[in-house]
């Protein structure tokens, strides 16, 4: 009995250790594994009369190697109404595969043609062309989906039966009409986001979030409100929060790793403006990555006073 007490106790302290320097993790400028974008939004349409060059650079505690370690926001500065922060900027304009990030474009192109009316209407995919796994997760064997809970739990199962609905040449022409990161679908409809042909970096996912917003897409309204209803993730006093996860093999050419790309990216609106994010990093492992992405992200936006 006392045996299985200390196990137990050295299973929760190490559980509390872990989540401890979660809490406190930001993406850093001393290694290049990871990169977070800001751009925020004044709510004022005022616009600035000269460019302003901001570099600034905040100093941090990196909690897994208790060493001082310098949180850069290169390329910081005001443009006009917007003013645009980023670390490891040479990650920021890399193109990697958007994994499950792309479920926004998949839902707002869905939306927009009107191969889905309405975030509860009920969403089903081919069963035999798309069986189920073992490693599913409980929450891709529900009963019944609509576009809000296939996009919370990610259901790539139908997200993948939505790009095929939509079609080769009007996916196409919507993703070449978004300027869609590399705009390339051609790895195959129902896959080419999930480390297929298509690729898009850090930076364009802030841009196209910002189109998007600010009704720059040539889609319809009722299609982004839509979109919103079902990114909607937390809404407090002070703020919405609107984000999407995603994940997948960083190296996808090598079986043998399990090194794990994650992203998580989204807009926040606050009585400040409005603050599109987007984060990616590589762990070791998908339990690693998952552990501490969507914290990591919300630290920096706690950094910025976006939330």
């Amino acid at each position: 009995m006392k045996k299985f007490i200390c196990i137990v106790s050295a299973l929760a302290l190490s559980s509390f250790t872990q989540q401890a320097i979660a809490s406190n993790e930001l993406c850093l400028a001393s290694t290049n594994s990871c990169t977070f974008v800001l751009l925020s939004t004044k709510v004022s349409e005022k616009k600035s009369e000269a460019m302003t060059q901001i570099v600034s650079e905040t100093t941090s505690e990196d909690e897994n190697t208790h060493h001082s370690a310098k949180v850069t926001q290169g390329s910081s500065y005001t443009e006009e109404n917007e003013m645009l922060s980023l670390v490891n900027e040479e990650r920021a304009k890399q193109r990697l595969s958007p994994f499950s990030t792309f479920k926004i474009t998949n839902s707002l192109i869905a939306l927009d043609s009107k191969q889905i009316a309405n975030a509860q209407q009920v969403l089903t995919f081919d069963k035999e062309k798309y069986p189920a796994k073992p490693w599913w997760p409980s929450v891709w064997k529900l009963a019944e989906y609509d576009l809000t809970k296939a996009f919370k739990f990610s259901m790539v199962p139908i997200f993948r039966q939505i790009a095929t609905d939509i079609g080769q040449d009007k996916m196409q022409s919507y993703v070449s009409k978004f300027n869609y990161g590399n705009q390339d679908i051609s790895s195959g409809l129902d896959n080419f986001w999930l480390n297929g042909s298509m690729k898009i970096s850090a930076l364009e996912q802030v841009r196209f979030l910002q189109k998007m917003h600010r009704g720059q897409l040539g889609v319809s309204q009722h299609s982004i409100n839509t979109l919103k209803e079902v990114m909607l993730v937390e809404k407090t006093a002070n703020y919405s929060l609107y984000a999407k996860t995603g994940a997948g093999k960083a190296n996808g050419n090598d079986k043998s790793s399990k090194s794990m790309l994650g992203w998580y990216v989204g807009f926040v609106e606050n009585a400040k403006g409005v603050h599109y994010f987007a984060f990616n990093f590589t762990r070791g492992s998908y339990a690693e990555m998952k552990a501490v992405r969507v914290e990591i992200a919300r630290n920096h936006l706690k950094k910025a006073g976006v939330i």
